[in-house]
């Protein structure tokens, strides 16, 4: 009598192992996913930032003065992408621009609050490096 040959499927185990190594892998990848994302982002503040202070230098070629806030540049006071509120304080000899990270972007450690002046001085400064 000839022996039955039974298919052999994925037993539990098997499944289990796949599963353990899968999670493993996401646990790695996911944290350095979102960091790079929040990294990505910090490029929306530094377009705000650099829109913001050519406006300032083109309202002082017309006035001989800094505007005093976003609201005399015309402007609405939010990074391109949104994930930035911008704020102006000017005076008659300079300026200094902020950005404050909106939520999702607020996870950005260190990096929640950046500034350009008008000398040229960016802070924080690895929050500008790419």
């Amino acid at each position: 009598m000839p022996m039955k040959t039974q298919s052999r499927g994925i037993t539990l185990i098997e499944l289990m192992v796949v599963l353990i190594v899968l999670s493993i892998l996401v646990s790695f990848a996911l944290p350095t996913y979102f960091d790079q994302v929040r990294r990505t982002r910090r490029a929306d503040a530094m377009t705000g930032l650099t829109e913001l202070a050519n406006l300032q230098e083109r309202f002082y070629t017309q006035n001989f003065r800094y505007a005093p806030n976003e609201t005399s540049l015309g402007h609405a006071g939010n990074s391109p992408d949104q994930y930035y509120n911008l704020s102006v304080s000017g005076s008659a000899t300079g300026y200094t621009l902020n950005a404050l990270a909106n939520a999702p972007q607020d996870k950005d450690t260190g990096c929640t609050t950046m500034t350009l002046r008008s000398t040229g001085s960016k802070t924080p400064d690895g929050c500008w490096r790419r």
